[in-house]
């Protein structure tokens, strides 16, 4: 566990070099500070933290009462000697943390009796968590020091600079000298103060003063520290060809940084500015440790979901830094807001959110702007995901940011989410309160928008489903839902409850089934790939049946590749897994719809994927391939399984990938319209509306799409979905859409 000789010398050097400049900005507050006492208390009780550890080890007991040496030595001004003693003080810290890893490594492995080997090590990580807090609290609480003045009064001021200087030692220490990062990030956890948030009584006296020197002093050194770690930070990585081997342990430094409220204490000093030099250290994190200033790369992923080049644990603690410290001026929110949700550090990127929004509440520069599109990004990242309930969540938090029409599309699909899973988990008893939630949503919205005057918009930039009739739809959806599962009884009664008619007869099903053609695309409608006029040799086109064989996908890829014309994608999942359920694949006069499973469940499956998905998908076919904001499908089949002895069947590399977004050609040809509701903002249903003529029906998207067989209704949405891609992508070709005028008309029709 020890490091060698030479690295030690190094992280003592750094650890003394930091707290130097930390100790020297104290004389930025203009007081009077005793500060060789306080390094001498700081010193003792490190020496005393160590004493503890290394005789829990030998004891495993608590009992010892022995406290910090109180002989205070007399003041010198000598220099050489405050210099000597900041080095002891780093030596001392290094040592303490060393004790403290032997602390874990001793109660991890001491045996536990009687338990499996999986209960034994949660059993050892709890005694270990158990034995560092005893230890820290006993050996830094404020309580335990006896430093007096010349009245025989405790010293506050003495003491709190030396429990500062122990700690932020410490965790200096920690941050550059690591050799097990799980073990040292709970070594700081016990030892570093907690957020604001998660405050407890963990030096609540210790960082509990509100005003006064005292505050300004602790504020002060922790500031000092946290810069110091950031520059060496950058530095380190700038003269290293690969970021992710830096010796700073980013964790920590965010540690640092809340658990002395660095960034917010600095504001309320600083009359609610910006602290100029903190920021401008944290933006040379993003520039140069993550790479991803505002010239930056945007490729923050090699295109390998298994080896991203950002590490999680840098890029997570560097946001909470940001959000922090705020430093809106020299990054670019929106992007890292983004690749956070994409990275699934959905925590990270609320929180830096929460910070921007927070502030472009309050300040009149642009910053409204920035913190609109931050929420809105996230957000759409979330629909795109289909995490309904998180884009729920993300909707009603950020409601004056993305606006009425997204808060109420987020929980309109959360509801339809929701009661598919009711149903399916037969607890049938509260349908009727996830129709009353959407029918709240609904009078909310109303009135909001007839404020703004803005009722004659009020469909949904995503799923076009018109606000005033969300309350019909989620009835109809849930009744749909209830037939399907035979579950009679349940419908009747919540159809009588809302006023509607219900039967499961055969002709009134029909009389619903024709009123659903009215409103939206069917399989045999006329340019569909099962209209009869379109296939007049051979008759209407059939529902395409599930490709489950290898010899099957093979014989119908044949048809596919025999053609010259665009191919639409998409693909359809379950949110218990993070691969694809069904591939669906159009052109448009046919689909194919293929069962991801079960095909890579053999080496034969899997060698006929790659083959064929793999070739299609593959940079070096010429077909154009489009999906429909398409970005978590890719990252969606390059999950799905593949045997373990082979390549992946679908392409890793983003450039061996032939893909487009369909959203992305249609922002290309939209015009900006005043109001910023241009064709861009658009989903597919509602660009269906646009181009077809009709939308495209989105209630069998929240279904469950690893169940088999697939209804026929699932088998129609699939194909449709795959289709409305390569059907939108020709009627644009046939209005000369990139010429811009004709939809420039469309669009504006539609949005006005």
């Amino acid at each position: 566990m020890v490091q060698n000789d030479g690295n030690q010398l190094l992280v003592a050097h750094n650890t003394t070099s930091i707290l130097l400049t930390s100790i020297k900005s104290l004389g930025s507050t203009n007081e009077i500070h005793d500060v060789q006492k306080s390094l001498r208390v700081a010193t003792q009780l490190l020496h005393n933290l160590k004493y503890r550890a290394n005789s829990f080890c030998v004891k495993e007991s608590t009992s010892n009462t022995d406290v910090v040496n109180q002989s205070i030595e007399e003041d010198s001004d000598d220099d050489n000697q405050h210099f000597a003693q900041l080095q002891l003080l780093s030596d001392c810290a290094i040592s303490a943390v060393e004790s403290l890893r032997e602390l874990v490594h001793y109660v991890n492995t001491s045996p536990t009796k009687g338990k499996k080997s999986r209960q034994g090590s949660k059993q050892s990580s709890g005694r270990a968590w158990k034995a560092l807090e005893t230890v820290v609290n006993s050996s830094l609480g404020f309580n335990d020091l006896n430093v007096l003045d010349t009245n025989g009064n405790i010293d506050v001021e003495i003491s709190e600079l030396s429990i500062t200087l122990a700690v932020l030692a410490l965790g200096i220490a920690l941050s550059i000298y690591s050799t097990d990062p799980a073990i040292t990030r709970m070594i700081a956890s016990a030892v570093l103060p907690s957020d604001e948030i998660h405050r407890g009584k963990k030096y609540q006296k210790f960082i509990g003063s509100k005003t006064g020197a005292a505050r300004i002093h602790v504020h002060s050194l922790a500031r000092s520290a946290m810069l110091g770690l950031i520059r060496l930070a950058i530095d380190t990585s700038i003269r290293s060809s690969n970021s992710k081997n830096g010796t700073v342990d980013m964790q920590i430094v965010a540690k640092i940084e809340s658990g002395f409220c660095v960034g917010c204490v600095g504001r309320s000093l600083n009359d609610g500015k910006q602290d100029a030099e903190l920021v401008v250290a944290v933006a040379g994190i993003v520039d140069n440790v993550l790479k991803l200033g505002k010239n930056g790369d945007e490729n923050y992923s090699n295109g390998d979901v298994d080896e991203p080049i950002i590490s999680k644990d840098v890029f997570a603690p560097t946001l909470s830094i940001i959000a922090n410290s705020r430093p809106w001026d020299y990054i670019e929110v929106e992007k890292l807001a983004r690749i956070a949700a994409e990275m699934d550090l959905w925590y990270a990127a609320e929180n830096l959110c929460d910070a921007v929004t927070e502030t472009g509440e309050t300040i009149q520069d642009g910053l409204p702007l920035t913190a609109q599109r931050t929420a809105q990004t996230i957000l759409d990242i979330a629909f795109d995901r289909r995490l309904y309930r998180r884009a729920d969540v993300l909707a009603t938090k950020y409601y004056s940011f993305v606006g009425p029409e997204r808060y109420a599309e987020a929980r309109f699909l959360h509801a339809c989410d929701t009661i598919e899973k009711l149903i399916k988990k037969r607890q049938v008893q509260i349908i009727d309160r996830q129709v009353e939630l959407v029918d709240e949503v609904v009078a909310k919205v109303s009135i909001d928008l007839a404020s703004l005057e803005s009722m004659k918009t009020s469909k949904f930039q995503g799923e076009d489903i018109a606000i005033e009739t969300m309350g019909d739809h989620i009835r109809e959806f849930s009744l749909r839902r209830l037939r399907a599962s035979n579950m009679h009884t349940t419908a009747e009664r919540l159809a009588k409850l809302w006023g509607k008619t219900y039967s499961h007869d055969p002709m009134q099903m029909m009389h619903e089934l024709e009123r659903s053609k009215m409103m939206y695309l069917q399989w045999n409608d006329d340019g569909c790939p099962g209209s009869s006029c379109r296939n007049y040799k051979s008759g209407s086109l059939s529902l395409p049946h599930l490709i489950s064989s290898p010899s099957d996908l093979l014989e119908q890829f044949t048809i596919l590749q025999s053609g010259t014309e665009t191919i639409g994608f998409d693909c359809e999942w379950h949110d218990s897994i993070n691969f694809v359920a069904l591939l669906q694949l159009s052109t448009t006069t046919n689909s194919w719809l293929l069962d991801i499973p079960a095909l890579t469940m053999t080496k034969e499956g899997c060698d006929a994927l790659r083959v064929t998905v793999g070739a299609l998908f593959s940079r070096s076919n010429r077909r154009l391939v489009l999906g429909f904001s398409c970005k978590d499908d890719i990252k969606r089949l390059r999950a799905s399984p593949c045997v373990p002895t082979l390549t992946h069947w679908f392409p890793q590399k983003d450039y061996e990938l032939n893909v487009r977004d369909l959203r992305h050609i249609v922002a290309e040809i939209s015009p900006r319209l005043d109001n910023g509701r241009g064709l861009q903002n658009f989903g597919l249903s509602r660009l269906c509306e646009v181009f077809l003529g009709k939308q495209l029906d989105k209630a069998e998207q929240c279904s469950d799409w690893l169940i088999r067989p697939l209804s026929p209704e699932q088998i129609e949405y699939a194909a449709l979905d795959a289709w409305a891609c390569a059907a939108i992508h020709a009627k644009m070709q046939t209005m000369d859409a990139f010429a811009g005028d004709p939809i420039q008309q469309v669009a504006l029709s539609e949005c006005n």
